[in-house]
């Protein structure tokens, strides 16, 4: 096939892949979902996703140094694929080692809680009229790196800082943060 038929097959059967993959998670399945994915990934060694959702499984089911043994091998062809690093983090980490027990091409940007983090909470926050979920801040930094702490460790850290006001801080689903108004004089 050629042009957009083609493009549409391709398109609908990494939809068809991602909810098989749901599944077998939902499920807890995670022996199921490496057989899944590895078929996949044999079917189609060329294709960036395929080999991802096989070092994701390998992780889910606890199999870290087969998931970094896997993903590096990729890697090496494709050091720019964030997919990649992030898989091998999450192996790196899960298994008490940190990012310094791998050596990569381009060391990977790992965003940990600090006063930077806070304070890019702060310059969001305070140019926003509303308050925002502390689910909304801590997406703020997907874009801009490996996350390595938690939406709980983002909520203690600002309520810890007088600049911001947490609504409901004992539920983190239900977190709400918003700039304190500096009082008049």
């Amino acid at each position: 096939m050629r042009g957009k038929n083609r493009a549409k097959i391709e398109i609908d059967n990494n939809f068809e892949d991602a909810v098989d993959i749901q599944e077998f998670i939902d499920h807890e399945d995670y022996s199921g979902l490496i057989q899944f994915c590895m078929q996949r990934a044999e079917e189609n060694p060329e294709e960036l996703y395929a080999q991802y959702y096989l070092g994701d499984a390998y992780v889910r089911n606890g199999e870290y140094e087969k998931a970094i043994e896997f993903i590096a091998e990729h890697y090496k062809k494709q050091p720019w694929n964030i997919d990649y690093q992030y898989i091998i983090l999450d192996a790196l980490f899960a298994l008490g080692k940190t990012e310094d027990d791998f050596i990569w091409d381009k060391k990977p940007i790992i965003l940990k809680m600090s006063p930077d983090i806070v304070n890019a909470c702060y310059e969001y926050l305070k140019r926003k009229r509303k308050a925002r979920s502390i689910t909304e801040l801590h997406c703020l930094f997907i874009t801009e790196g490996y996350i390595l702490f938690s939406e709980m460790d983002l909520l203690n850290a600002l309520l810890y800082d007088e600049r911001f006001i947490v609504d409901n801080p004992e539920d983190e689903l239900y977190a709400e943060v918003l700039v304190a108004k500096k009082k008049h004089k």
